[in-house]
């Protein structure tokens, strides 16, 4: 089904960041957040009045905070498509709250939407899945998952992940800076570095989808050299038990937020 008008509940961090990334595309598109501060709308257009938008709107993406998830569904006058961004909040919930004959999806992008480069995981009533694909592929990965449990994993691993890898880079940066360079050159040098290292692994993975991140990693380090130094290192301070850990916590706490 081809939706004419797509409207926004909640337009601050995430909301915002999919209103721009429609916006740019041409995609029309409709904003409601009585609690956002004008001075950051920034361009985008938002329907002070509920009832007004709900009619201009024919598929509604809700990225409210989950806390007020169900208040804001039961507060729809008529049957709606809903992609729901609300961490924790399962389609169970969704449907209930939302008016019969409403169909839902949950879905999890992340905030690298902003630039084209996505990720998102998503399940729900199937008969949206190619609308959702229409809004979302050009600007992100998007993930369609065999179990909705898996929702709370796409959001502990990507949904959050950007913020660990951003707290990545500034720590590179900020080794960098210890060992001599300036602050702007460390952090110039960090990005690139996990930019190309990613997109070296994409490539491979293109040509061998069985390629190991490890296999690129033995390919920096030689024997006795600067490398595995470095990387004894982050095996003693136990940073891949960081990681997979941080992971693990923000998908359990995706989990407490659905309770």
């Amino acid at each position: 089904m081809k939706y004419n008008k797509i409207g926004i509940i909640g337009c601050g961090n995430m909301g915002g960041a999919i209103y721009r990334s429609l916006q740019s595309r041409k995609i029309d598109v409709i904003g409601f957040d009585p609690y956002l501060d004008p001075k950051k709308a920034q361009g985008m257009v938002l329907e002070s009045d509920w009832s007004q938008f709900q009619k201009k709107a024919d598929l509604l993406i809700l990225a409210v905070k989950p806390a007020e998830v169900s208040k804001t569904l039961r507060s729809l006058e008529a049957p709606k498509a809903i992609l729901s961004v609300a961490a924790g909040i399962d389609t169970r919930i969704l449907s209930s709250s939302a008016p019969n004959g409403s169909k839902v999806v949950r879905i999890m992008p992340n905030l690298p939407i902003l630039v084209g480069k996505g990720a998102l995981g998503y399940y729900g009533d199937k008969e949206l899945y190619e609308s959702l694909r229409e809004i979302f592929s050009p600007i992100s990965y998007c993930l369609e998952l065999s179990k909705e449990e898996l929702l709370d994993a796409v959001t502990g691993l990507s949904g959050s992940g950007p913020a660990y890898v951003l707290r990545f880079i500034q720590s590179l940066a900020e080794g960098g800076v210890a060992s001599g360079l300036t602050y702007s050159q460390a952090l110039e040098l960090s990005i690139q570095t996990v930019i190309g290292g990613a997109e070296l692994l994409a490539k491979e993975l293109e040509k061998d989808p069985d390629t190991h991140p490890e296999v690129l990693k033995n390919k920096v380090t030689s024997p006795g050299g600067t490398t595995i130094a470095g990387l004894e290192e982050l095996e003693k301070n136990k940073f891949p038990f960081a990681v997979i850990s941080a992971v693990k916590r923000a998908t359990e706490r995706s989990k407490e937020l659905g309770n």
